[in-house]
């Protein structure tokens, strides 16, 4: 290990094979762009040989194991952080080098990215779209206002920590095994936080899984969010809202969409009394087709919108509810 530039996929076998694939992915197509080898870092409680056959198969060059009998629980990302960036100072030792750490993409990916960044002082990169390493140092692309703009950062310091989805892995038929570095480690692991479950009264599905999202804003009342309800149920959809009818008590803040919300991305975004602000549309991915209902004329809804239509929700909703249902 004795490059500039080393790569590292750092992955926790309790996420499973497909988070495997996806940040081996990610690490191999990097060090083929940038010329480099990369080296792979799993962490779990005991030895995993299957993993290590295809960490083998997707040509690490090295697999080190972080083991720690507390990492029994795959949830536990505090846990996780302290036990990663204890296995990290084992490997990157040696000074003068820049160091990228590539981890699973998706939500516990990140966030798991992010408490590592803190323990490590690292430079956190969070999702990136893109990423490119050449001598001139590490260029990134991310993602932002719902995907319509992206921003191009570079990287500072040695250490820096990144998801990226860039597909599975290319793997050998009959691979070279590697001899994993095990690395048993005596961290002292907080206890885990108690957790307490309950049944929400919410009956539609979660706003960022769903097909088809029935959204409202500031133009729809509470006898409006009851059809909206009715509609998304009669679809198989999801109930949405934006930032002004949260605030108004119209629905659950686990339902807004926009810039301080959800990001969505339906086949279908139906938007009744929106107006479109850019805050709320950065929730919106660029491939829905989004439907609108408003009476306003002039909103910007109508700009991006595949279809709008003009007019008072409380005559469109029950006719378009009456239409469904026959």
């Amino acid at each position: 290990m004795s490059d500039k530039r080393q790569i590292f996929g750092l992955i926790p076998l309790a996420w499973g094979e497909g988070a495997l694939d996806v940040a081996l992915g990610a690490a191999q197509a990097l060090a083929r762009n940038a010329g480099l080898d990369y080296h792979v870092l799993l962490l779990g409680t005991a030895e995993a040989a299957a993993a290590v056959e295809r960490v083998s198969a997707a040509g690490a060059s090295t697999v080190s194991l972080a083991l720690h009998a507390g990492l029994t629980d795959a949830d536990d990302l505090p846990a996780l952080a302290l036990v990663a960036a204890a296995a990290v100072r084992q490997l990157a030792a040696e000074a003068g080098v820049q160091r990228l750490l590539l981890l699973p993409p998706g939500g516990d990916g990140e966030e798991l990215g992010a408490r590592l960044a803190v323990e490590l002082d690292a430079c956190a990169l969070g999702r990136c779209s893109a990423l490119s390493w050449d001598e001139a140092g590490l260029t990134v692309e991310r993602a932002t206002w719902g995907g319509r703009l992206r921003l191009a950062m570079g990287m500072q310091g040695d250490l820096a920590v990144a998801s990226l989805r860039v597909g599975k892995p290319l793997l050998a038929i009959q691979p070279a095994l590697l001899e994993p570095t095990l690395l048993p480690l005596q961290v002292q692991l907080p206890v885990a936080l108690a957790v307490e479950e309950s049944i929400s009264d919410q009956r539609l599905p979660p706003v960022e899984s769903a097909r088809i999202v029935v959204s409202g804003g500031r133009g729809v009342n509470e006898q409006g969010f009851a059809l909206l309800e009715e509609l998304a149920e009669m679809l198989d959809g999801s109930l949405g809202g934006s930032l002004p009818a949260v605030d108004a008590g119209m629905l659950p803040v686990v339902r807004q969409v926009g810039v301080s919300g959800k990001f969505v991305s339906p086949d279908i975004y139906l938007a009744v009394g929106i107006s479109g602000t850019p805050q709320h549309l950065a929730g919106i991915s660029p491939d829905s087709r989004i439907f609108a209902i408003n009476k306003d004329a002039a909103a910007d809804i109508f700009k991006v919108a595949r279809v709008g239509v003009v007019g008072e929700w409380e005559q469109l909703l029950p006719a378009l509810l009456k239409e469904l249902d026959r």
